[in-house]
């Protein structure tokens, strides 16, 4: 199969291009960078450019399966989230409708946060009407109305927290689990649903293998929800401590952000605490059912908490962005 992959070198497309390889499909992969081509499997066709590539009058490679992972998660303004992950993707089904060839399936990486936060004990299904909080659920939100709308087959898929190596959102909480401290909201104890890399590539790879006709939607989660006082001490496990979790009440982490996002905006940084963050901290939860793919495409995930938290722990040290 030729699978042509957006942000091939970013976490989760590292990944996923890594398992195409090896089960021996050809692959093509947009790479902003050419430096980081080198990131990629032997033998991976490089199509250089941005997203805005998908703007112009662009011949792609010919591909049965399109996946598009790439997006940004933490962004400086509104703007910016809607540009990337809204904008970027009505260009590229426009641009896949002006090809010469049309793709059996092009699979959209969406999010948790689309549907937004979940109530105490019902695990957001496809079916539930979405209610994003925040400017990055939104722009995923619309952009999977567009991919619905397409004149080819689509699948779009919600991770929930991904955990593996590679992701630089989260190796934050594994070097704060490493500094022996950890937080989470006062009174709540947040429920989250997550997923091991590896369990989310292999979903996608199913997704990609389906021949069925028609626009499908899932959620790519473990069955297991875990919650935050649980997350932080198989954290502490994961990287060899014990950790201190510091309950925070909310007028706090409301005020950490504000003056988060003013230096920030101040100094040019991008700001890991912003709106976006805080909301999604204060929620009750985020969780999602993955029954439907598992009974569709007879996906199970193999890797429960600990083994997905260590796998990552174990390559964050050897990237050297975790101390042994």
């Amino acid at each position: 199969m030729r699978v042509l992959v957006t942000g091939a070198t970013g976490f989760i497309g590292q990944h996923l291009c890594a398992h195409l390889a090896e089960r021996g499909d050809e692959l093509i992969a947009l790479v902003r960078s050419p430096k980081k081509a080198s990131l990629l499997p032997a033998g991976t066709q490089v199509l250089e450019g941005d997203l805005t590539l998908f703007a112009t009058d662009v011949q792609l490679p010919e591909v049965d399966v399109v996946i598009h992972p790439a997006g940004v998660v933490t962004a400086t303004s509104p703007e910016l989230y809607k540009a990337i992950n809204e904008d970027a993707v009505t260009d590229l089904v426009a641009c896949l409708e002006r090809q010469s060839w049309t793709p059996r399936r092009l699979l959209f990486a969406s999010s948790l946060a689309a549907a937004g936060p979940s109530r105490v004990g019902h695990p957001h299904t496809k079916a539930d009407v979405l209610a994003p909080i925040d400017p990055y659920g939104e722009a995923k939100g619309r952009a999977e109305d567009t991919v619905r709308a397409a004149s080819f087959w689509t699948t779009t898929f919600r991770p929930p927290l991904v955990f593996g190596p590679k992701d630089t959102a989260t190796v934050t909480l594994y070097q704060a689990a490493r500094n022996r401290v950890g937080t989470r909201v006062w009174g709540e104890d947040q429920r989250l649903s997550w997923v091991d890399v590896r369990d989310a590539v292999r979903g996608i790879a199913a997704m990609a293998d389906d021949r069925r006709e028609g626009h499908h939607t899932y959620y790519l989660s473990h069955p297991t929800p875990t919650r935050m006082s649980q997350l932080w001490p198989t954290l502490g496990a994961a990287v060899g401590t014990s950790v201190l979790v510091v309950p925070l009440p909310k007028w706090v982490l409301w005020i950490a952000m504000k003056l988060g996002t003013f230096f920030a905006s101040l100094l040019g940084l991008l700001n890991q605490l912003d709106d976006k963050q805080y909301r999604q901290m204060v929620a009750p939860g985020f969780e999602c059912d993955s029954r439907a793919l598992r009974t569709d495409l007879g996906w199970e995930p193999r890797n429960d908490l600990a083994s997905a938290l260590s796998h990552a722990a174990d390559g964050y040290r050897a990237e050297g962005t975790l101390r042994a």
